[in-house]
């Protein structure tokens, strides 16, 4: 997620649950593209949660935002993530071949799997 602009962020709210930001306006924290990422115990795929949220939460313990999940905004960065990764495995994957690596799907692979690329 780094190499797509993206945040990690530690939630001390929930037993510091892990997800990613990057903001839209460099200067300030919101609005922001948030990701959660879930491997899917069962198959081994993983499972990417994207939504940009527009403010944080209104209320004090309470979770809930003004998040957008579908939208223009919302399937241009997937495909702007989408973008950086292929380039990303294509720039690895012959320097893994080439050291011998296990052929396994990468992170990438199977988030863009789970995208349905």
């Amino acid at each position: 997620m780094r190499v797509c602009g993206y945040k990690e962020i530690h939630n001390p709210h929930k037993q510091n649950e892990t997800s990613y930001a990057r903001s839209l306006e460099a200067s300030r924290f919101y609005p922001r593209f948030h990701v959660y990422i879930q491997e899917i115990a069962e198959s081994g795929k993983l499972e990417i949660s994207l939504h940009l949220d527009m403010k944080k939460p209104s209320y004090e313990g309470v979770s809930a935002h003004s998040g957008e999940y579908d939208g223009e905004l919302v399937a241009r960065e997937a495909q702007r993530i989408q973008n950086i990764s292929d380039k990303f495995i294509s720039e690895i994957a012959p320097q893994n071949q080439a050291l011998g690596f296990k052929k396994e799907a990468s992170f990438w692979k199977k988030a863009l799997k789970w995208l349905g690329v």
